[in-house]
C-alpha cells in the first residue's frame, strides 16, 4: 500500500485556536510560519484563524501564497539575487516584507518597494548580523530610496528544542532588548520585532520584546516537541499528522 499523510482537523484547528489565543491574550502578532507546512491551504486556515500573515523562507514559497490570496508576508531567510525584482512584483500586491544582514542585500532591494527587516544572529550562527552590528544596518537601509524599514528578526532557533531552555531564553531576550534599545535611541525604533517559535513561545509572549511570533510548528505538533517538553508545563498542542 502506498503511506498516506492524514491530517486530524479537530486537532490542527485546536492547535489553530490555542497558539491564536496565547497571542491574543498577550497582546502580540501571530506570523505563522508557512516553511512547516509549505501549504496554501493550510496557511488560509491559520490566516482565518486570525493570524496576521505568514512567514516563509523561499522567494517561491512567498509566490505560492499570494498567488492562493494571502499578502501579508515576510521571508525570513537570505534572499539569492536573482530574487529581489520577483518580490519587488508581489509587493505591488501586498505587504511583502523581508529580512537583510548584508550591505550588499540592501543594495539589491532598492527600488523594490519593500519592508525590509534587520536579521539578527542571536547564537544560532546561521544568518543575521551580531547585534551590534543593527544599527549600521538599520540606518543604510532608512537611507535608501525604495524600501523602508520594517524592523528587526531575532530567530533563535538553537533553543527551540532545549530541555530546560528558559535561562538561554531569557539571555537571549536581554541581547535583543539591548539592539531594539540601541535603535530606539537613533530615532529607528522598530516598527515590528518578530521571531520565536513553538518551542519558547510561552516564555517569548512572556517576554515583552516581540510585537510578532513566528510559530510553525504548532499547527501539526511534530514528535520532537513532546519528547523535548514544554517550557511552561504540559504542551497545549496536539500532533495533527499522522502517517496511515
Amino acid at each position: 500500500m502506498t503511506p498516506l499523510l492524514v491530517i486530524r482537523r479537530a486537532a490542527l484547528h485546536a492547535n489553530l485556536a490555542v497558539m491564536q489565543a496565547a497571542c491574543d491574550a498577550a497582546g502580540v502578532r501571530l506570523r505563522a510560519h508557512g516553511k512547516m507546512h509549505k501549504s496554501t491551504r493550510l496557511g488560509l486556515a491559520q490566516v482565518a484563524a486570525g493570524a496576521t500573515g505568514l512567514c516563509c523562507q523561499t522567494v517561491g514559497e512567498a509566490e505560492s501564497y499570494v498567488a492562493a490570496g494571502i499578502f501579508d508576508l515576510l521571508v525570513t531567510a537570505p534572499v539569492p539575487p536573482w530574487g529581489w525584482p520577483r518580490l519587488a512584483a508581489l509587493a505591488a500586491r501586498g505587504n511583502i516584507a523581508a529580512v537583510v544582514d548584508s550591505a550588499a542585500q540592501v543594495g539589491l532591494a532598492a527600488g523594490s518597494g519593500l519592508a525590509l527587516f534587520v536579521d539578527i544572529d542571536l547564537g544560532q550562527h546561521r544568518a543575521g548580523v551580531p547585534p551590534e552590528a543593527a544599527p549600521a544596518l538599520a540606518r543604510l537601509i532608512a537611507a535608501t530610496p525604495g524600501v523602508h524599514f520594517g524592523g528587526v528578526q531575532a530567530y533563535a532557533g538553537h533553543l527551540q528544542h532545549l530541555p530546560d531552555r528558559a535561562a538561554a531564553n531569557a539571555a537571549a531576550t536581554a541581547r535583543l532588548a539591548a539592539v531594539v534599545a540601541a535603535l530606539a535611541a537613533e530615532g529607528l525604533a522598530p516598527p515590528q520585532v518578530t521571531g520565536g517559535g513553538t518551542g519558547t513561545y510561552a516564555l517569548d509572549l512572556a517576554g515583552g520584546i516581540f510585537t510578532e511570533i513566528q510559530a510553525g510548528s504548532y499547527a501539526l505538533m511534530d514528535v520532537d516537541y513532546t519528547l523535548d517538553g514544554s517550557s511552561n508545563g504540559d504542551w497545549p498542542f496536539q500532533p495533527a499528522l499522522f502517517l496511515a
